[in-house]
């Protein structure tokens, strides 16, 4: 105790250098006009190159931040009417141990990298990242405070080794960046990365400290682009694809097949430099790799990253957030139930700041539109740091006669010399429709002051979400009805230096406080500490201690609807670590213990493994097993009836009034259902819940075999077993009762199989174009005891490796595609 004592203390008073707004502004190169391109090869030989002054003088961020690297880079920069060329020398006093590993188009492996980040819009705020390793493997992306590396661009690169190190030379064309007419300074970094020492060194390097405060913010400045007018960027993108189905016919153990060939056209059209319209009619996402399985038993859906193309680019300037999971643009439901017939979006910025996006689309089998969604989205910049945005989104999904119309305003205001944040948002919901029992409209919103600069950091932060607040058509919300409080604290240990054995370490810790909104039932205070640290020799530790409703608490979702469930005392703790990351292999185990006062135990582990098998080849695997004892869990909603011989139970659960006469069975054991106080013939619907057991395994294995940089084979596969069953079963009369109901007929005992596999070959045979052959396959099943069987039939009786290696007897569905499509370009 005096030791957690100790570290709150100097979490919640220890000083904190103020923020910097003026650190890199002296990080300054010009940009040099050529008249001719330049023949990117790799050589920087151009006369060009050597009269372009260089970008020296790189520092460390990792792993010594603020220190001097081991070896000397410098980087170039030159332009013409329609591109910029990055020129980069990393000089390299052991050449030979350069590591050019091939891979994936954005899969940062494990060789020595290059990257350019540039701020074309010079918001301060998001960057056109380019990157290039000593394979010649490209990446891009957009970067904010991380990388997203799902946009794609159309450029050219090329390196070269020789015994000084090795060269990369780019040609960015203007027409893949988005910025101001007439503005000649743009922000700038460059980043490089040596795997064999774990050192990632910036040109403008940025603290660690400082990050959270404004990544993009800090770069360098490029100067000198003026009087540019790129030729608009036009990009047509029309596919074709062609796949064959195979799956289980109508009788069983019969094969059935479907083939079908399909077209569609993805556009983009510059139509300024600042604004750029993206269509796309009739899309195909056959080789994004599909979601993984897992076992939800949950009240609240599981939400997917997205990963389709379209609706990745640009999601930076039309998100909206809410909560830490939280979003009013969740586009994964765009396509959901139907297909997606087309799609429209515009997104750009203006002269004077202003940040803004425009999506629409339709869904709709054998096109006909079912299904409309449609955004505007907005945000004005307030001097270097700030920021005020709003939103609107409306869907009509006219198959479910259901209208919705979400509109919210949000803000980020920087002051103490952006050493504090004030922000917050305010969001209105309002759904109608003859879809819906009753129309709905609800309110949410925050505030939080949260000081984001220096080693220490801390937050305090209030949000609400009323009972009817739903932005689920087109956003995404795990649970409304509820108001929280919390206040949250982190220290970066000696200022994010090295100490006493460390390479860096970091504490934190959140506290929570939470009520429902209707009512204001006590929801539970919570408390999460936890930290990180990287070892001298570069082995990561990371461990978390949480623990819940510790003076009481009530769960307003796990009945389903029904009443509160008082929620036991939990406690869990994870522990995980990895090995050196220098290394062509790493393993990193991990485990997690929870248990409550009710008795339950929950124990999770796995093992994650990476091996660079060649300069060619990558694997690496995951496997994960769980363990769940006597967790006090929902099992049913039922109906119970006072009948004459004692009580009756509906064969469904059914509300009692949808329930006949000849739709319920007597109980035979009706001890405990006494506390229901229910008279002769009244029936009435009462939450049941058990001790719930549950087991599960899941392996996944991943491998990247790479020909040539434009040329790689990625195979995926995951093998998913789960089962569980209930006992001991009570019954709910009141939200702080639970009585024992030994006589409960039913049984709700469960398994879950699951396998699915994909293989994608991607050949981009030219800038922009690919080629695309997929195989999946998939064979599962899910299986649930009938609730009035015999329990001596459970799916739960069935030992894991069974269930594993009886997945691979089930009948599997199979599809092959084939896409092609073809870039053209002004």
């Amino acid at each position: 105790m005096r030791l957690l004592l100790t570290v709150l203390t100097i979490l919640l008073v220890s000083p904190a250098a103020a923020a910097d707004p003026d650190l890199n502004e002296d990080r300054i190169i010009p940009a040099y006009l050529v008249s001719t391109g330049i023949r990117v090869d790799g050589l920087l030989d151009e006369d060009d190159w050597l009269q372009a002054i260089a970008a020296r003088d790189f520092v460390q961020f990792e792993p010594n931040e603020g220190e001097a690297p081991s070896q000397a880079t410098e980087v170039r920069v030159l332009y013409t009417a329609d591109a910029v060329y990055i020129g980069a020398r990393m000089f390299d006093s052991n050449p030979d141990q350069i590591s050019a590993t091939l891979g994936r188009r954005d899969d940062i492996n494990q060789a020595d990298w290059i990257f350019t980040s540039i701020d074309s819009y010079f918001d301060r705020k998001t960057a056109y990242t380019f990157g290039v390793n000593a394979a010649g493997v490209q990446m891009d992306g957009i970067t904010t405070r991380e990388t997203d590396e799902s946009w794609d661009a159309v450029w050219l690169s090329a390196v070269h080794r020789d015994e000084h190190g090795w060269t990369a030379e780019m040609r960015i064309p203007l027409t893949m960046l988005r910025f101001v007419s007439g503005a000649d300074t743009w922000g700038i970094n460059f980043r490089r990365m040596i795997p064999r020492t774990s050192e990632v060194l910036e040109w403008a390097m940025v603290p660690r400290t400082e990050r959270r405060s404004g990544y993009v913010a800090r770069f360098g400045r490029l100067q000198g682009i003026a009087d540019v007018s790129p030729a608009r960027n036009i990009q047509i993108l029309p596919y074709s694809v062609s796949r064959l189905d195979t799956f289980e016919g109508e009788t069983a153990g019969q094969r059935d097949t479907s083939s079908d060939i399909d077209v569609g056209v993805d556009l983009k059209v510059g139509i300024t430099s600042n604004i750029t319209l993206d269509a796309t009619i009739n899309p195909d996402f056959g080789q994004v790799e599909a979601d993984p399985a897992e076992l939800n038993l949950t009240a609240f859906e599981t939400f997917f990253d997205e990963k389709r193309p379209f609706f990745v680019e640009g999601a930076q300037i039309l998100n909206f957030r809410t909560d830490f999971d939280g979003s009013l643009l969740y586009t994964r439901r765009i396509g959901a139930s139907n297909p997606i017939i087309g799609a429209t979006k515009i997104t750009g910025r203006t002269d004077g700041g202003l940040s803004f996006g425009v999506l629409g689309a339709s869904t709709g089998a054998e096109f006909d539109p079912t299904n409309l969604y449609a955004l505007v989205r907005g945000r004005q910049e307030i001097g270097r740091f700030s920021s005020v945005g709003g939103i609107v989104t409306a869907t009509d999904r006219s198959q479910d006669d259901i209208r919705a119309y979400t509109t919210g305003l949000d803000w980020d205001v920087r002051m103490g010399g952006n050493r504090y944040q004030l922000d917050g948002f305010v969001s209105v919901t309002d759904r109608s429709g003859a879809g819906l029992e009753a129309d709905q409209r609800g309110l949410a919103g925050s505030l939080g002051f949260d000081r984001i600069s220096g080693s220490v950091t801390w937050g305090n932060s209030f949000r609400f979400f009323s009972d009817e607040f739903n932005p689920n058509d087109l956003g995404r919300l795990r649970r409304n009805d509820f108001m929280r409080w919390s206040t949250s604290t982190g220290y970066q240990i000696n200022d994010g230096q090295p100490f006493r054995g460390f390479v860096r370490g970091s504490v934190r810790g959140f506290f929570w406080q939470s009520w429902s909104w209707a009512e204001r039932v006590n929801q539970g205070f919570g408390v999460n500490l936890g930290g990180n640290f990287v070892t001298a020799g570069f082995q990561r530790l990371d461990f978390r201690y949480q623990a819940e409703n510790l003076f009481g608490g009530y769960d307003l979702y796990e009945t389903r609807g029904m009443l509160p469930y008082a929620r036991p005392l939990t406690h869990s703790l994870n522990v995980s670590f990895k090995t050196d990351s220098r290394q062509e292999w790493s393993v990193g185990p991990s485990i997690n213990l929870e248990s409550d006062a009710d008795g339950g135990l929950d124990v999770r582990t796995s093992l994650e493994g990476s091996w660079n098998a060649s300069s060619r080849i990558d694997l690496s695997a995951k496997v994960g097993i769980s363990k769940s004892n006597d967790r006090t869990a929902w099992v049913s909603n039922e109906s119970f009836r006072r009948v004459v011989s004692g009580y009756g139970i509906g064969v469904t659960a059914d509300d009692p009034e949808d329930l006949g006469d000849e739709d319920w069975t007597r109980i035979v054991n009706p001890a405990g259902l006494d506390v229901l106080n229910l008279a002769l013939g009244e029936a009435a619907r009462y939450s049941v819940f058990g001790q719930r057991d549950t087991r599960s395994m899941d392996i996944t294995l991943r491998s990247n075999v790479t020909f040539t940089p434009k040329l790689s084979v990625q195979l995926y596969g995951q093998l998913f077993g789960a089962r569980g069953q209930y006992d001991d079963f009570s019954i709910q009369p009141d939200r702080d009762t639970l009585s024992d109901l030994d006589g409960y007929p039913k049984g709700h005992d469960f398994s879950l199989s699951r396998f699915q596999t994909n293989v994608v070959l991607r050949w981009e045979y030219r800038p922009g174009s690919s080629l695309f052959l997929v195989w999946s396959q998939s064979r599962g099943e899910s299986l649930r005891l009938d609730p009035l069987d015999n329990l001596s039939n459970s799916p739960y009786d069935v030992g894991s490796f069974s269930q594993l290696t009886d997945t691979f007897d089930l009948f599997p569905a199979n599809a092959f595609l084939l896409k092609l499509n073809y870039i053209f370009l002004p």
